[in-house]
């Protein structure tokens, strides 16, 4: 008899594929649900994330605007005031901390683009043209620095600035020698803001200087002028002007050049300040015509009724710029007047 072949069943051998083909599925069907599993704990855990940090971003930027509030009412005062370690980024109207921002309203503030770091420095002087219009605030870190270049060290004027500025600004003075002969190093500030008093309108920026982010102010005090400087796109070692030249009659003003760092900004918050000038300017006009049948026929009427000197001041803020030469006129008089007025016992403009 010859030998019996085994026989195998087809079930079988389907049977172990069917069970291997069914295996596979499970565990890509497994892959598939572990993958979105992970994908809606990743998607909890990120709203969590960004609503926190949009919370703690909404915290401070309420904490600030309550900083900014006690500033502006304290005037001809420094503080330096510590914070979370954050990035603040300021416009002319608004300020931005993460995804929260808040509106400046009215207030005058000039600050730089950028303020990062752990603390803060504010400072605050009222603006007086010749009465009080507003108090211009301030706002910087130590982590920018600022450096003031003159014709030499001992330039009275150079240095009158340079004193005048907070003691608790990082800031230095150099000679226009010194700068040009590479001896103002660069000690690893982010941001360094170099301001030219009387030395020119053109200026390379030093090698050292490669990587930090610069800027530039020059400043001419014979004219009270000043433009703004920014790091040339085309040749990165040199400085290009920005925007147009700016006249400054008031000291505050230059200060408030200083602490900005764009030109636009700078130009749309002193448009906001001669708007602020004019609404006042108007109101004293008001109040004084007000005043003028009380003191009718007597030497004290002709300093309040329809005053010329107020007028012209309205006249001279409509529209931006405003017209500087008789706003230094104006601001000459008032004051000339008002120490007649007080001679001859009459209530002051001002």
């Amino acid at each position: 008899m010859g030998r019996c072949k085994k026989f195998r069943f087809p079930g079988r051998r389907l049977g172990k594929r069917a069970q291997e083909a069914e295996s596979q599925l499970n565990w890509i069907f497994i892959l598939i649900v572990g993958a979105v599993i992970l994908a809606f704990f990743t998607f909890i855990v990120i709203k969590q994330r960004s609503a926190s940090e949009a919370k703690f971003a909404g915290k401070v930027s309420q904490q600030l605007n309550t900083i900014l509030v006690g500033a502006k009412v304290s005037s001809g005062t420094v503080q330096e005031i510590p914070t979370p370690d954050l990035e603040i980024r300021f416009t002319c109207n608004d300020y931005y901390i993460g995804p929260a921002s808040q509106r400046l309203g009215n207030r005058i503030l000039f600050a730089p683009g950028n303020i990062e770091g752990d603390r803060i420095i504010t400072w605050t002087l009222d603006w007086n043209v010749p009465f009080k219009v507003t108090s211009f605030l301030y706002m910087t870190t130590p982590y920018v620095r600022y450096v003031v270049i003159g014709q030499s060290a001992d330039d009275g004027e150079v240095k009158g600035i340079f004193d005048s500025l907070p003691q608790k600004l990082n800031k230095r003075m150099y000679s226009i020698g010194d700068y040009n002969a590479g001896l103002v190093r660069d000690e690893g500030d982010r941001f360094v803001r170099f301001i030219f008093v009387n030395v020119g309108t053109m200026f390379n920026i030093p090698e050292q200087f490669a990587q930090a982010e610069v800027s530039g102010l020059t400043v001419d005090t014979v004219n009270r002028q000043l433009q703004f400087l920014v790091r040339s796109t085309s040749n990165p070692g040199s400085f290009n002007t920005q925007g147009p030249k700016h006249t400054f009659i008031e000291d505050e003003v230059l200060y408030g050049a200083i602490f900005s760092d764009k030109a636009e900004d700078y130009e749309c918050i002193m448009t906001r300040a001669y708007q602020r000038l004019n609404m006042v300017a108007k109101v004293y006009f008001e109040k004084l015509n007000e005043i003028a049948p009380v003191f009718k026929s007597t030497n004290c009427e002709g300093f309040y009724k329809d005053n010329p000197d107020i007028k012209e001041l309205i006249d001279a803020t409509k529209a931006y710029p405003p017209d500087y030469g008789l706003i230094g006129e104006v601001k000459t008089n008032l004051k000339n007047k008002n120490t007649n007025m007080q001679l001859q016992s009459c209530p002051l403009i001002y």
